[in-house]
């Protein structure tokens, strides 16, 4: 079977800033795939890079067997919150519609349109915000901006899932029922990679943790992966084992740099990259 995600020897970054180096793994089809790292390390570089919005500098990158931009209608990407112009006019049910293709499916115009309206609800539904449908996306709490981003997702209904940070912003109760989610697309033979600062959640429910910090610290499933060692190589000494067998850990606050280098990147993607989530390209 062809994995879902092969990566060798990737190199990249933007605007002369190399943000990863010779990053490589493999991730087979029906697996999940918790990234974890520091700010400024490069996690959402590799997202990006996965659904195209960034070229490699060097090496290769194959997603379902394709270049990452000829696999974009099977992928679902879900952007961190702060990559979307949410004062842009445009209600909930219409950020969800971004994430369809319109394609030829021998239908008429009609029967098409109804079908994705059915979609798009469902979609809605199963993250708990159909009755914001509505509503205009900027007046939503971060936490309801997250769900509606991973119902844009969703709705595509694609074989593999790219996500940024998912369950940022949300409460204990929502971010639950986020990685009940996860666990049921991975059921239903989905791959699925998503960022997290999350180290329980990455524990629970991933089949495989990468450790990211420009390069490769540690990749596999997480018993060998999530230990006191690999933790501090990762985050620079700044993770703490506070319980038994690393069943809890915190984190400490992310330093200027680190936040400059993710804010850069979003910037380069929005320079150098006409994808307007806002406009419903359905680029993700």
């Amino acid at each position: 079977m062809v994995p879902a995600i092969e990566v060798k020897s990737l190199t990249t970054g933007y605007r002369g800033h190399r943000a990863i180096e010779d990053v490589s793994f493999s991730l087979p089809q029906g697996k999940v795939m918790g990234l974890l790292g520091p700010n400024g390390s490069g996690k959402s570089t590799l997202i990006k890079t996965l659904v195209g919005l960034i070229e490699p500098w060097e090496g290769d990158v194959c997603v379902l067997g394709s270049a990452p931009r000829q696999a974009r209608r099977q992928i679902g990407y879900m952007p961190q919150a702060e990559d979307i112009d949410w004062n842009f006019p445009v209600t909930v049910r219409e950020v969800v519609a971004m994430g369809l293709y319109r394609k030829a499916l021998g239908l008429d115009r009609f029967r098409r349109r109804s079908e994705e309206k059915d979609r798009i609800m469902t979609a809605l539904k199963r993250l708990s915000v159909d009755h914001l449908a509505d509503h205009q996306a900027g007046e939503l709490s971060g936490g309801q901006q997250r769900r509606v981003l991973c119902a844009r997702a969703l709705v595509r209904e694609p074989e593999l899932f790219l996500l940024d940070e998912p369950t940022a912003g949300l409460d204990a109760r929502s971010e639950q029922e986020m990685i009940d989610l996860l666990g049921e697309l991975a059921s239903d033979g989905a791959s699925i990679v998503f960022c997290t600062h999350d180290i329980g959640c990455a524990a629970e429910c991933c089949d495989l943790t990468l450790f990211l910090n420009r390069q490769v610290v540690t990749y596999g499933p997480p018993a060998t992966t999530i230990t006191e060692e690999m933790l501090n190589r990762t985050f620079e000494g700044h993770a703490l084992v506070m319980g038994a067998e690393g069943s809890r850990l915190a984190l400490s606050p992310h330093d200027h740099h680190e936040r400059e280098d993710s804010h850069r990147d979003r910037e380069h993607v929005r320079h150098n990259h006409p994808v307007r989530e806002h406009k419903g390209h359905g680029r993700g």
